[in-house]
């Protein structure tokens, strides 16, 4: 009585199954041809070779099965391994599409226009343009698996495509955004030249764009920025400014020590006119060369005891002449004068040579000649 309620309790305890259902089996046995597999049922399920995942299964695992018939002929139910993982992934699937999760993918080989990959047993496509954002060559990703995003999925078509190149430029990205984090003014880089603009240049430091204006670029006021800096050329700079707000990098090239003033002061005197060149206008005064490093300041009161537009009277570029009227040597700044040049220029422009050595004897003494006869 004891064994028959026994018997009655354990087929109560087995499960309805049909064709078509996916559940989950224990290995019971494996074999060269077929897995055999405890499904909770009257009877044991049969995966052949052909329907298996993997060539090696261990007693006690547990898998995803489909059922593909419920009697092969002698008593067994027929299983699937591969059909049931391509139902439960393909659904999976659908799920990272909605989501846009990262996946990792296999990749087995390629072809002319990409990789050929795998992901949990269903095959997938990488175009050769949605690998990275730069020229690779395909035979180096063969064996490897990359990071991916599905981007398109249709089963119907077999159609399950990644792209890797979104999770290279959001590492990049990632990267940048530490490596900005990180940086302090003064830092100094070895910097490559991106592209050379009249007003400055881009340039790539460590991945990052930044720019450099061409005031920046030398302590000279006088060079053209192209004999200076050349595209893919390498060049020292440090860091002048960090816009952290908008991510932005500012740098410069000059020698942060350098001061014109204390290697050229002993060549200009106070008081001595000096051909001078106009490199800045400003509302109250205009800025000019002394030479390629050192400047000097006129005051718009220098220049008229009137109200003047000096756009109007200057230009960039200009020549002109102009007194030093006094030198600060505690703020290393000159001073110079416009007005009055020309009482300091008389001198020069209303002279006549008086010298009469060259002369002869005739015209010397013509007059008194001229009274005799």
């Amino acid at each position: 009585m004891d064994r028959d309620n026994k018997i009655m309790e354990e087929s109560l305890n087995f499960k309805k199954i049909r064709k078509g259902t996916i559940l989950k089996g224990e290995v019971v046995s494996s074999y060269k041809d077929e897995v055999v597999v405890n499904i909770n049922y009257f009877c044991d399920g049969i995966i052949k070779k052909d329907e298996l995942l993997s060539e090696n299964y261990e007693k006690g695992s547990i898998i995803d099965v489909y059922v593909v018939s419920l009697d092969d002929g002698f008593g067994n139910v027929v299983l699937s391994e591969k059909k049931a993982n391509y139902i439960v992934v393909s659904n999976e699937l659908k799920d990272i599409l909605k989501s846009g999760s990262r996946v990792s993918v296999y990749v087995k080989d390629r072809v002319d226009s990409g990789l050929i990959c795998d992901y949990k047993g269903i095959r997938g496509f990488i175009p050769g343009s949605r690998v990275s954002t730069h020229r690779i060559d395909l035979n180096d990703y063969i064996g490897k698996t990359l990071e991916a995003i599905l981007i398109e999925l249709d089963l119907n078509k077999n159609r399950v495509i990644f792209s890797s190149k979104e999770i290279e430029v959001e590492r990049k990205e990632e990267e940048k955004r530490k490596f900005f984090k990180s940086l302090s003014v003064g830092d100094k880089f070895l910097g490559t030249v991106k592209s050379v603009k009249d007003f400055g240049a881009f340039i790539d430091i460590s991945g990052f764009p930044a720019f450099i204006h061409k005031s920046e670029v030398s302590n000279k006021h006088k060079f053209d920025i192209n004999d200076i800096l050349k595209v893919s050329k390498k060049v020292s700079v440090s860091i002048l400014r960090i816009d952290k707000e908008n991510n932005k990098l500012y740098l410069t090239m000059k020698e942060s020590n350098y001061n014109p003033y204390l290697e050229y002061k002993n060549d200009f005197v106070e008081g001595n006119v000096y051909d001078v060149d106009v490199i800045k206008i400003l509302p109250y005064g205009l800025v000019v060369s002394l030479n390629d490093y050192l400047t000097g300041f006129i005051h718009i009161s220098e220049i008229s005891n009137e109200i003047l537009d000096l756009n109007k009277l200057f230009k960039i570029g200009d020549s002109i002449k102009a007194k030093i009227t006094s030198i600060d040597h505690d703020e290393k700044k000159i001073f110079l004068s416009y007005k009055d040049i020309d009482e300091c220029t008389n001198y020069e422009k209303g002279y006549t040579d008086k010298d009469t050595s060259n002369n002869t004897l005739g015209d010397v003494f013509k007059d008194i000649f001229s009274k005799l006869m």
